[in-house]
């Protein structure tokens, strides 16, 4: 008993190990999808540091290098644990803590991706999750129901709290002054973001066989044009987002991305929002979730 107890142990950390790896990898390339995409008005990319000082393309190759294995972590986790969907949270979010210190020791003390920790990781614990249930198939509706098992309740007593509590991020600032829940809000909505704007145009420009650099740039817009980025708001405030949101909806209107001009276009709106201090850190951490998210689900998005 103890000898076929021991091979049934081993048969499922093999599986956990090998459902981590896979996904972990997809988000570690999903992190450099995002990052050579080019051009981004006001965010890092091959040419441009944006409206950074402090970080360029080289920067964000460490981080994510330095976060690689810690997706895989969190993955594996997703497919090891046999506890609740809301310790697998808890799992995932100890595993960020321990992911943020390694970005800042590759980075040099530099915030690249601190708020993408959070949302890719609970989708790599959740597409784990998902993984071992199915025999190695990740499907819509499932993914989506346990991500929004893992954080629903946790993220929401959260929210209550915040809004009483001295703010120690952007995020909880904005909370508090402007009413916006960023990207807590997101996870416990279930991220309509990703699943009603960026994921549909991503899945539509692959499927009209658009070129891939288009495709993510023309995502990352459609989001830009109507979600409430974060970081905009906390450098700018909700007037420069709004403003940033009519400019970006206006060139989608005239084509955007697929435009035959759009590079020149985004080069010089770059330009602009260079000088305005405009960064959609939150979009651009959305784009980087949809390619993940794009990679591992082969299923149609409508499915039932």
């Amino acid at each position: 008993m103890r000898a076929e107890k021991a091979v049934q142990e081993n048969r499922i950390f093999s599986m956990a190990s090998e459902i981590g790896e896979f996904i972990g990898n997809r988000a570690y390339r999903a992190l450099l999808a995002e990052v050579y995409t080019t051009p981004k008005p006001g965010l890092v990319d091959l040419f441009s540091t944006g409206a950074h000082k402090d970080m360029d393309v080289h920067t964000f190759e460490k981080s994510a290098y330095a976060l690689y294995p810690w997706f895989v972590r969190m993955a594996a986790q997703g497919a090891i644990s046999n506890g609740s969907l809301q310790d697998l949270f808890r799992d995932v979010r100890s595993f960020g803590v321990q992911a943020e210190r390694a970005m800042y020791r590759a980075t040099g003390g530099v915030n690249t991706h601190k708020g993408l920790i959070f949302t890719l990781g609970i989708y790599c614990a959740a597409a784990g999750r998902c993984a071992r249930e199915n025999e190695g198939v990740i499907e819509w509706k499932q993914l989506r129901e346990i991500q929004c098992q893992m954080v629903g309740k946790i993220l929401a007593d959260e929210l209550r709290i915040l809004m009483k509590k001295k703010a120690h991020s952007h995020g909880e600032q904005n909370l508090q002054k402007y009413g916006t829940s960023g990207v807590r809000g997101e996870a416990i909505a279930g991220y309509p973001s990703l699943f009603q704007l960026a994921l549909p145009t991503l899945r539509q420009g692959v499927e009209e066989g658009r070129d891939w650099n288009r495709v993510k740039l023309q995502t990352l817009l459609v989001l830009m044009s109507s979600t409430q980025d974060s970081n905009i708001i906390s450098r700018r405030g909700p007037k420069e987002l709004e403003k940033v949101q009519e400019e970006i909806h206006a060139f989608l209107k005239s084509g955007g991305a697929y435009r035959e001009d759009a590079v020149e276009y985004l080069k010089r709106l770059d330009q602009k929002y260079c000088v305005r201090n405009v960064s959609a850190g939150g979009c651009a951490d959305l784009l980087a979730v949809a390619i993940f998210l794009h990679s591992i689900v082969k299923s149609p998005l409508t499915e039932e």
